[in-house]
């Protein structure tokens, strides 16, 4: 029993150590938002092209929200927001911003 209560000592120094130390992972936050491709009416904009447009933006608030600890932004969905009048729908991007 003894070995088995250091060894398990042993183990959780190294993992306190390595979190420390930034080398293993911690438990990344999140959050989601949704931002406007400017683009209006029923046809809907190219994916990559929406992304292009929006990235700044997402990239923009992930560091605001993180600041030094954002990690990534990535877009999660291309959808619409539709109107009565179909001239008035937006298009919007929702985008995944992770920290470290």
């Amino acid at each position: 029993m003894r070995v088995k209560a250091s060894r398990a000592a042993v183990a959780v120094l190294a993992v306190s150590a390595a979190m420390a130390l930034g080398v293993a992972p911690a438990s990344a936050a999140s959050i989601t938002y949704d931002l406007s491709t400017g683009h209006y009416g029923p046809a809907r904009p190219r994916y990559d092209e929406a992304v292009a447009r929006t990235r700044p933006e997402a990239d923009r608030r992930c560091v605001e929200k993180y600041g030094f600890r954002a990690r990534e932004t990535k877009p999660q969905d291309l959808f619409a927001k539709y109107s009565d009048e179909p001239e008035f729908t937006e298009w919007f991007v929702t985008w995944r911003c992770t920290s470290n």
